[in-house]
């Protein structure tokens, strides 16, 4: 039973505290940071860092009796939601506001809630304190606490005060503004909590990933949806645009099973190899904001999309869900029926009222309470109650994103003009808005771009009073001559949804030449200089910048969804691409101007559309990062062995920091960690050591006392180090470990520049202007997927190897690039460098700790879940297990670091694997049989067909996560030969490995033991 039926919540403060008690170490935030890496939260850490910031607001904010209103103003990032948790904490009231709104907007929501302290994200504070200047009652603006300052803030000891006055803290959100200005309206927080529980109740539990900010009604719903219901959110971070791409590998980093989005962003999934299967792959696609358009909703259709359609309003909460058979009706909610009421309005079409009495109703607009949602929804002709959204009553124009745009503001605006008789906007579900303006009498001898440089003034003008993403371009605006017959009123008031009718071809042929078709009046581009002079103009035009660099990136520089729409147009009626066609997100996925032209001109040429070729791009990766300079000759030679070891957190770097820890030779160990300060750098080292069960057996002053925690950055220039402190290195540092790495397999090669190649560069540097006579050695520890392809005649060599060996996925192409930027150090700097492939780890020999979320675990979990096991099929009917307990994975690695060179070479590479193999049918099996655990084992593919039949939600059924790696896994009965690797060099070098290490059935019940606990808790 999910937790959303167990209790119902008061407050949001009630509720943190709840999943303190009940998630205390489990996730139920996950917020991407710049580069697309993950960092969750569980439940302890939201209820410290709200109270903590909590504490951190209420010294900022300013001395105010009794009860105020504070306002939130920014993108959506994870600084936004602990803000939000604080404020309401504290007993305040929160208002969202949207960043993109109008001066004008922001002074009449304050104005109208009696809003006087603004919390304003960086890029809001010169918005906010112009609307200072003009609004008087506005007492303080304070900015929100980053992500860094948030997280380097010393934790909150003092308890809070629980929320005793239920009421007082609301929530404010308001409209869009699109018949005028914004309207706030007040939400209780009990009622949405209660309408979160209820309609989680009726959904699948799944892990979620959202696209939706907070600030959008829908955004804030499914937030507290994931709250009540004990499951976690996952957040794309909010600097970053929204491509297909980024969704896929977040779901796949965060193991999500459902995503929460706009019916804009999933026409994206239509334009990628494989888009729409995997979102048809997901337990639900939840889609907000405006109707699904008809040919998207038939490919998702198509493909059995589980498309989850909720209807609903910020005035009144959620009313209808969407159909099983067919998302695209809806059927009220059981809790909404007795209030919906559908007017006729018009021939088979129905005006949608909410009426008196529904608990989450907070507005009303007609005299007898009741609320005139002006949605307009046609009958299903044979299944009663059933509904299709059509239209607005009123003109607001609903645009493919969900936005809603008022297109009054341009229409009156270009419509005073005395050469215009009409002007209507268009863009009904479109990504963008366009204009056909009548000519008048007036200008019958204009030509038609004499028209529209007439209009181009008043044009500005009513883009300068509408939101960003309803702003009209020139480009976008059709003329139609003077004399030209439309439908209008006997008040001579044009009738919109005939005149729309009347021009549709003109609409459709606008939208087909904005898409695809070249402009008369513009030459193709033939030369590689001219596409990349273009691409600068066109990307300068769309963003009002005199130049923009080559490799900036436009998502930083500003560039909204319009303008890279506007850039999208302009590349297609600019370039020829020879029948080549241009996705809808384009420009974010390739943004910045080099990386768009170089698309551009592979598209002409009929190359690949990958945005980078994984070899080409491998060398160009070692050649960027295989450059070093050293000192002639170093004259330091006194110091004990001191270590910098990175990846300390992990199971094998806390297994290796114990190694070293007690090795008496070894008289420091430096670890940088990804943490804002030493404190929580040092916290985090001794919660891992605390989970491998290590923690106990290191004596404070003798062996943590030689632990230095080093707070990070892996993507930052020296990882962020002090100057002083990489100084100190120069002379004191006799061995580096590199054991830090993006662990992402679903990454390109070139997401792990950033934080892994570049930071393996920095240590190599490092290395090589030691100032000691004798260079630190450097050993990398890479994966034998760095050589899984290779084809020997014998056992893989323990050597480089080209291009061809390295396994198809950026982690083991990353790794790869970095054993020839090892060797380059050797080679050119004559660093003793040791690279390292490490083969399957699996758990310790003393308490066969075993993380369950890893692939073998998990499919022994499924023993639990859905009573079955696969019984592998191949080429000897069964599979070799190769698996190296950590701990001795850890020693070898210690002893292979701390060795003595063994010859003249400064270069090694060397296997940890194992070398006595477990046999998964014949062997594990039946072991675990031996240690009670009962299934039933079947062929692999039938044991697939059970998993994705069974239980999907992941907290009850952990196997189903990696549903789609187990499909590619059991995919083919042909089976493959287990590639043998070479140990020789190894063995000499780590003894502990000499003969293989026995997986012995006491080990595997260690292990089953492990993993039982994790699931009786999961089932308590």
């Amino acid at each position: 039973m999910g937790l959303a039926q167990e209790n119902r919540y008061a407050s949001i403060d009630q509720l943190i505290r709840d999943r303190a008690k009940t998630h205390a170490d489990e996730p139920i935030l996950s917020y991407a940071d710049e580069h697309g890496d993950f960092q969750t939260f569980t439940g302890t850490d939201v209820e410290q860092l709200t109270r903590t910031a909590a504490t951190a607001y209420r010294k900022a904010l300013p001395e105010k009796k009794g009860h105020f209103r504070v306002a939130l103003v920014g993108v959506s990032s994870f600084e936004y939601y602990i803000a939000f948790f604080a404020l309401q904490r504290m007993g305040l009231t929160s208002m969202f506001i949207s960043p993109r709104l109008a001066d004008q907007a922001f002074e009449h929501l304050l104005t109208a809630t009696g809003c006087e302290v603004v919390v304003a994200a960086e890029t809001s504070m010169g918005t906010m304190e112009r609307v200072c200047k003009t609004n008087g009652s506005l007492a303080a603006v304070i900015p929100l606490l980053d992500m860094r300052s948030l997280l380097a803030l010393e934790p909150e000891d003092a308890p809070m005060v629980p929320v005793t006055v239920v009421g007082k803290q609301e929530f404010i959100i308001h409209s869009g503004g699109t018949t005028g200005l914004p309207k706030p309206v007040v939400l209780s927080p009990s009622a949405w909590l209660a309408q979160a529980a209820d309609v989680a109740a009726r959904m699948p539990r799944a892990d979620t990933l959202t696209t939706l900010p907070l600030f959008h009604s829908f955004g804030l719903a499914t937030l507290l949806r994931c709250l009540v219901n004990g499951t976690t959110l996952a957040i794309l971070n909010a600097k970053r645009p929204i491509t297909a791409s980024i969704i896929i590998s977040s779901i796949e980093a965060t193991f999500s099973t459902a995503l929460v989005t706009v019916p804009y962003i999933l026409k994206f999934f239509t334009e990628i190899p494989g888009g729409v299967e995997r979102l048809a792959s997901l337990t639900q696609v939840i889609a907000a904001g405006s109707a699904i358009p008809n040919d998207l909703a038939e490919v998702l259709l198509s493909k059995k999309t589980r498309i989850y359609h909720l209807y609903g309003l910020t005035e009144a909460g959620a009313l209808m869900e969407a159909w099983s058979t067919d998302f695209r009706w809806v059927t009220p909610l059981a809790h909404a029926a007795p209030f919906l009421k559908f007017e006729p309005v018009g021939e088979d079409l129905f005006h949608l009222v909410v009426m008196p009495g529904l608990p989450a109703k907070v507005y009303s607009n007609r005299g007898d309470g009741s609320y005139a949602t002006k949605d307009v929804f046609r009958p299903h002709p044979t299944e009663p109650g059933m509904w299709r959204f059509v239209t607005r009553q009123d003109d607001i124009i609903v645009m493919m994103n969900g936005e809603k745009a008022d297109p009054t503001p341009l229409e009156e605006a270009v419509s005073r003009n005395a050469n215009v008789r009409a002007a209507v906007v268009f863009g009904a579900e479109r990504d963008a808005l366009g204009m056909i303006v009548i000519a008048s009498a007036a200008a019958k001898m204009l030509s038609m771009q004499g028209i529209l440089d007439s209009i181009a003034a008043d044009l500005d003008l009513g883009n300068s009073r509408v939101a960003g993403y309803a702003r009209i371009s020139r480009e976008a605006v059709i003329i139609k001559p003077a004399g030209t017959s439309f439908p209008r009123t006997d008040k001579d008031t044009v009738i919109k949804p005939r005149f729309l009718e009347l021009f549709a071809a003109d609409i459709e042929e606008y939208y087909e030449a904005r898409a695809q078709a070249r402009a008369t009046n513009e030459l193709a581009v033939v030369s590689d200089d001219e596409v990349a002079l273009t691409v600068r103009r066109i990307v300068a035009k769309a963003m009002n910048l005199s130049t923009v660099d080559d490799e900036a990136d436009l998502f930083a520089l500003g560039m909204d969804s319009l303008q890279a729409s506007h850039v999208r147009s302009g590349l297609v009626r600019s370039i020829d691409l020879h029948s080549a066609t241009l996705t809808t997100n384009v420009v974010f996925e390739h943004a910045n101007i080099s990386r768009l032209t170089r698309h551009l001109l592979d598209l002409r040429q009929g190359l690949s559309t990958q945005q980078d070729a994984p070899e080409a791009l491998a060398q160009a990766l070692i050649a960027k990062y295989s450059h070093f300079t050293s000192p002639s000759h170093g004259t330091v030679t006194e110091g004990p062995p001191c270590v910098l070891l990175t990846g300390v957190t992990g199971a094998v770097g806390s297994h290796l920091l114990y190694n070293l820890v007690l090795n008496p030779a070894v008289a420091q160990i430096y670890c940088p960690v990804r943490a804002p300060n030493s404190s929580t750098a040092r916290t985090r080292i001794h919660l891992a050591l605390q989970h491998a069960r290590l923690l106990p057996h290191l004596k404070p002053t003798t062996c943590l006392s030689k632990i230095v925690a080093l707070p990070c950055d892996f993507a930052a220039p020296n990882l962020g180090l002090p100057a002083s402190l990489i100084a100190q290195f120069a002379s004191t540092l006799t061995h580096i470990i590199h054991n830090a790495w993006s662990v992402n397999f679903n990454h390109s090669l070139r997401n792990f520049e950033m934080h892994s190649i570049r930071s393996t560069h920095f240590l190599l540097t490092l290395a090589a202007s030691s100032l000691r006579s004798q260079k630190p050695t450097v050993t990398f520890v890479s994966s034998i997927a760095a050589a899984l392809c290779a084809q020997p005649a014998h056992a893989i060599p323990e050597a480089l190897h080209p291009w061809s060996a390295v396994a198809a996925m950026g982690y083991a192409q990353s790794k790869w690039v970095a054993e020839h930027m090892v060797a380059a150090a050797a080679k050119n700097a004559q660093v003793p460098a040791r690279v390292v492939r490490l083969g399957q780890v699996c758990g310790d020999t003393e308490w066969g700790v075993w993380n369950s979320a890893e692939a073998f675990p998990a499919t022994v979990q499924a023993a639990w879940t859905i009573g079955s096991l696969p019984l592998v099929e191949g080429e000897r009917d069964d599979e070799e297990e190769s698996w190296l307990p950590v701990d001795i994975a850890a020693k070898a690695l210690a002893q292979v670091a701390l060795a003595p060179e063994q010859d003249k070479s400064t270069f090694h590479v060397l296997h940890l694997v194992n070398e006595a193999p477990i046999l998964w049918n014949a062997q594990f099996l039946p072991c675990l049989r031996k240690h009670g655990l009962e299934f039933e084992a079947v062929p692999q593919q039938e044991w697939v067909r059970r998993l994705e039949a069974s239980e999907q939600d992941v907290h009850l059924n952990p196997p189903f996560k990696l549903l789609e790696f187990f499909k590619t896994r059991y995919a083919s009965t042909q089976g493959a030969s287990q590639p043998k690797f070479d140990t020789t060099c190894a063995r000499k070098w780590a003894p502990c490995l000499q003969g293989g290490v026995n997986i012995s059935e006491e080990l595997i019940g260690k292990f089953l033991q492990y993993w039982s606990q994790g699931n009786q808790a999961k089932s308590c």
